[in-house]
């Protein structure tokens, strides 16, 4: 997937979509697999991983809401993919239908949280 593709399909209401597209137009680092697997298999392993991250009160953007719409999939395809931005420091997780044409779920994860745990 090119980055002129990823930013037209991240043009989607949400501030998790809007920091991600920005990140991406910036120039940001992103990756998107040709694999798929079920929304549902996801969205267990994602409602997990957003009940661990909450407990640790790192910040994120949308996570709540990808887990919603991974679960409403249900055994839909999906393809991951992500952008990674380093100033500010930040993760951005990507689901994408399983032909690559739009957006199911972004979700964005600050990750200064790694530096402070590494005594920076």
């Amino acid at each position: 997937m090119d980055r002129d593709h990823l930013a037209r399909i991240l043009d989607c209401e949400g501030e998790a979509f809007a920091a991600c597209r920005g990140a991406v137009l910036d120039g940001a680092r992103f990756w998107v697999t040709d694999s798929t697997q079920p929304a549902s298999e996801l969205a267990t392993t994602y409602a997990r991983r957003e009940r661990r991250i909450r407990q640790r009160g790192i910040p994120t953007l949308g996570f709540a809401e990808a887990v919603t719409a991974l679960r409403d999939r249900g055994d839909g395809l999906v393809r991951l993919g992500a952008v990674d931005t380093d100033d500010p420091p930040y993760h951005f997780q990507l689901f994408i239908n399983g032909d690559g044409t739009a957006m199911i779920a972004c979700l964005g994860v600050d990750q200064a949280w790694k530096a402070n745990r590494n005594g920076m």
